[in-house]
């Protein structure tokens, strides 16, 4: 009896880690498409973290440009609205970018973006010295 109770238990955690790296293909599967965009929009991607998990994290580490606009990433969004990744990430990015254009902090500016795709998506923006990361 005990030998069936651990059998099922082995079971139910071979289920859910082939369900986390079926969630993390999904996720990648759109993340060459999103690092494109994403660099058409003025990011630039400096890192891509995956933590194979039930429910799955990815982390893209962006750098900010002066070139990055609100009209740039809303037109992403417009012609990628059947694209879940690519929607939940731009979405994000546009609170970001509002946020950057609504708060000064001297003599910061905002430098770097972490975007993490998980259960809830978390959006993670570092303002640094502008003489330093210039």
């Amino acid at each position: 009896m005990a030998f069936d109770v651990l059998d099922k238990l082995k079971k139910a955690k071979d289920s859910l880690t082939d369900l986390g790296v079926e969630k993390t293909q999904e996720v990648l599967g759109e993340l060459n498409l999103v690092l494109s965009l994403l660099k058409g929009a003025g990011y630039d991607v400096s890192e891509v973290e995956t933590e194979l998990a039930v429910p799955p994290k990815v982390a893209i580490h962006l750098k900010t440009t002066s070139a990055v606009s609100e009209d740039k990433l809303n037109a992403i969004l417009r012609d990628n609205q059947d694209k879940g990744v690519v929607t939940a990430i731009v979405t994000a990015l546009i609170q970001a970018n509002r946020l950057r254009g609504s708060i000064k902090v001297e003599p910061l500016e905002l430098s770097d973006i972490k975007v993490v795709l998980a259960a809830s998506p978390t959006l993670v923006l570092q303002w640094k010295d502008k003489g330093v990361h210039a």
